[in-house]
């Protein structure tokens, strides 16, 4: 599907569709408006005899509007004329295009831009593609249907907002393909995707964009001489060995000469090992891998982008079995930063991978670490499957994060890291304990990895309940790619809109 930005004379254009609004009051907006003066008040008659009340993402679909040369067009409801938010967008475009994949539409005019301002000609134009893109991929994806769709064509009424517009639209596309390439890599099967697989496909980033971005792939040899002992307990007992890949990503003409580090967790299946998940659902332990495919599609975003920013980006392969090798509770090991760690429950994976990488990340002397994982059930008792959970060592790294959470509206939620919780992870046997004792289990697992992070400001995102759906939709969600994205154009200055 492409994307234009474009002026139309909407009465002679030649096309499938046009989109266009009306309000709640039966107010026409001005695309509408224009159309309804060349066909002699056909639309707001229509309108007035209440075939479409305005309500946001009602539609009435017209044809064979009289002196309209457009084969159809699609009032959509726009809500109350002086309340119209970015949130309405998702829902006229879910509707919208549900109407129009019934019917053998290729070409859409997208005129609804006139109900933004100036300043947030940007964010309009971001968050229609992204609903656009999210309903395509549901439909085309989970309810096995074809697209007919080949082109949405934005209308802007005012020339002086091209520039911006197109800029919005680059944007969008490049984050767009972040977030599917995440979507596909997380939705893949386990015997398809296990860490191989994962660390293969990081390879073939270094092809596709080798101007930019080089990777290295750590095996399990290299893994025991660098002492990373936690993340090879967690493996011990597959016979998918684990691998890690380090993506660098090196732009061009460096604005910020920051080394920033995202790490992905990839538990590209987790069976919790000893301690074996109950049998309902494990099948969505495919899933644990969502960290990892995030932090590849925010690599390919990045690249798309061409931000002028210093990347690595690590992909934590592994797999948690039951076996003879496994590891199990009681067990001690040696961490790559020398601290020791009691296993009480070997489901309680994710920690010690990330343990060992974030000790590991520390030659690259990074400015900001950003972890991502699906790390603890707990975080989804606390926050449902609406909101992503943060923790972080540096006030002005959550300013940053929250920032570009509420400018992509991926809602992220600080919860804290008191130093009483350290108490919850102590062992009399070892440096620490890998679960805690009294309750907070997102908390106690975030202190844990706190641990780890004593030498670079440090962020921690459990995406537990938000990186998948479950049910009749279910399949990845491609979170927190956006927000992440958002963050990397904010520190790169790209975004000022």
């Amino acid at each position: 599907m492409k994307f234009f930005i474009q002026s139309f004379l909407l009465h002679k254009e030649q096309t499938d569709c046009i989109i266009v609004g009306v309000f709640k009051s039966c107010k026409l907006t001005i695309s509408a408006n224009n159309l309804d003066k060349h066909s002699n008040g056909y639309i707001s008659e229509l309108v007035n005899k209440g075939d479409i009340d305005g309500e946001i993402g009602r539609t009435l679909l017209l044809y064979n509007v009289p002196n309209i040369t457009s084969k159809r067009i699609l009032l959509v409801g726009c809500g109350k004329k002086n309340d119209f938010t970015f949130l309405a967008i998702t829902k006229i475009m879910k509707n919208s295009m549900k109407i129009l994949n019934k019917i053998s539409i290729k070409h859409i005019i997208f005129s609804l831009t006139e109900l933004d301002t100036y300043n947030n000609i940007y964010w309009f134009i971001r968050q229609t593609i992204s609903a656009i893109k999210k309903q395509v991929f549901k439909i085309n994806i989970f309810l096995k249907k074809d697209i007919y769709l080949n082109s949405i064509s934005f209308n802007i009424i005012d020339k002086k907002l091209f520039l911006l517009a197109e800029i919005a639209l680059k944007h969008s596309l490049a984050i767009d393909l972040g977030v599917t390439s995440a979507k596909k890599l997380s939705n893949l099967p386990p015997n398809i995707c296990n860490p191989l697989y994962l660390s293969l496909q990081a390879t073939k980033l270094s092809k596709k964009y080798k101007d930019n971005i080089s990777v290295t792939s750590i095996d399990i040899n290299q893994m025991k001489n660098l002492g990373m002992n936690a993340y090879l307990a967690v493996g011990n007992g597959s016979k998918n060995k684990p691998y890690m890949s380090i993506i660098k990503y090196t732009g061009k003409n460096t604005i910020n000469t920051k080394v920033i580090v995202l790490i992905g967790k990839g538990l590209t299946f987790d069976s919790g090992g000893i301690s074996i998940k109950p049998s309902k659902n494990m099948h969505e332990m495919k899933y644990d891998m969502c960290g990892a495919a995030s932090v590849y599609g925010t690599l390919v975003a990045a690249a798309e982008l061409n931000l002028p920013l210093n990347i690595i980006g690590v992909l934590a392969g592994c797999e948690n079995m039951p076996g003879g090798n496994s590891f199990r509770p009681g067990d001690v090991l040696n961490t790559m930063s020398g601290k020791t760690v009691e296993v009480l429950n070997t489901d309680a994976e994710g920690r010690l991978v990330l343990c060992d990488v974030l000790s590991y990340v520390e030659r690259f002397s990074p400015n900001i670490v950003i972890d991502i994982a699906t790390l603890t059930g707990a975080c989804v008792t606390a926050l449902g499957h609406y909101v992503t959970g943060l923790f972080s060592n540096n006030e002005d790294l959550v300013k940053n994060l929250e920032k570009a959470s509420q400018q992509t509206n991926d809602k992220i939620w600080r919860l804290p890291l008191f130093k009483e919780y350290e108490q919850d992870i102590y062992s009399n046997v070892a440096d620490f304990s890998n679960v805690g004792k009294n309750g907070a289990g997102a908390i106690t697992a975030a202190c844990f990895l706190s641990q780890f992070t004593k030498k670079y400001n440090w962020a921690h995102l459990d995406i537990a309940g938000t990186a998948w759906e479950s049910g009749r939709n279910k399949g990845s969600t491609g979170r927190p790619v956006e927000l992440l994205c958002q963050f990397l154009l904010n520190i790169s200055n790209c975004t000022k809109y």
